[in-house]
C-alpha cells in the first residue's frame, strides 16, 4: 500500500495561518483520511479477505518519517507513524491470540501471514520534486531534497523496488518490522 500525500507543509503552529480555521481543519482531515484512514481500512479488508489464503504478505510503504520527526512535515510524519503502528499491530494479532488468561501463540502458522513496513528511501519522484521546490519546507530538508535531486543522489524507484522484491524473496524479515532501504 503506497497511497499518500504530503498534506500541508510548514511548522505545526503555522500550517493553517493563511486559511480560515474551518478550511484548515478540512485540509487536515482530508490529509489524515487519505494517508491513514483509507490505508488502514483497505489493509483491514485485505487481511479479512485473505484470512483463508495459505501465504500472505502485507507491505506498507513506510518512510523514515514514520520513526524520525521531520520539521515542517508533521501531518505526513504522523500519518506514516500511524500506519507503521497499525501494521505492527496487525502482525502481532496474527502471531498471538487471546485465550482469556493472556496471550498464547496462535495455532496457525504465523510464517504464513507476515507484515512489512518498508521505507524505500528518498526516491526520485514527483513528491521529492515538490519537497525540493517548497518554500514551506524546513530549510535544511528543502536543501537536502534540492541538492540530492540536482546531484541525482535520490534512490531510483526501480532500485528500491528490486531491493523490496529481494527482501520478500528471502522472507527473513520479522513480521511487523520497519525495514529501511539503506538497511537491506
Amino acid at each position: 500500500n503506497n497511497a499518500g500525500s504530503l498534506g500541508p507543509l510548514g511548522k505545526v503552529t503555522s500550517i493553517c495561518d493563511e486559511e480560515s480555521p474551518t478550511v484548515a481543519l478540512r485540509r487536515w482531515k482530508d490529509t489524515i483520511d487519505f494517508n491513514v484512514t483509507s490505508s488502514l481500512w483497505l489493509t483491514s479488508q485485505f487481511a479479512k479477505a485473505t484470512s483463508h489464503v495459505p501465504h500472505v504478505r502485507v507491505i506498507n510503504i513506510s518512510s523514515l518519517c514514520a520513526i524520525d520527526p521531520f520539521p515542517s512535515m508533521s501531518l505526513y510524519c504522523a500519518g506514516k507513524a500511524a500506519r507503521d503502528m497499525f501494521h505492527a499491530v496487525l502482525a502481532k494479532e496474527h502471531v498471538q491470540q487471546t485465550d482469556g488468561e493472556g496471550t498464547t501463540p496462535s495455532t496457525s502458522n504465523p510464517a504464513q501471514f507476515k507484515v512489512l513496513n518498508y521505507a524505500p528511501g528518498a526516491c526520485s519522484t514527483e513528491m521529492t520534486d515538490i519537497l525540493a521546490d517548497s518554500a514551506d519546507l524546513d530549510g535544511g530538508l528543502q536543501q537536502f531534497f534540492s541538492t540530492s535531486r540536482d546531484k541525482k543522489q535520490l534512490v531510483r524507484p526501480d532500485d528500491t523496488a528490486a531491493k523490496l522484491v529481494g527482501l520478500l524473496m528471502k522472507d527473513e524479515f520479522e513480521s511487523g518490522s520497519h525495514v529501511d532501504y539503506w538497511d537491506v
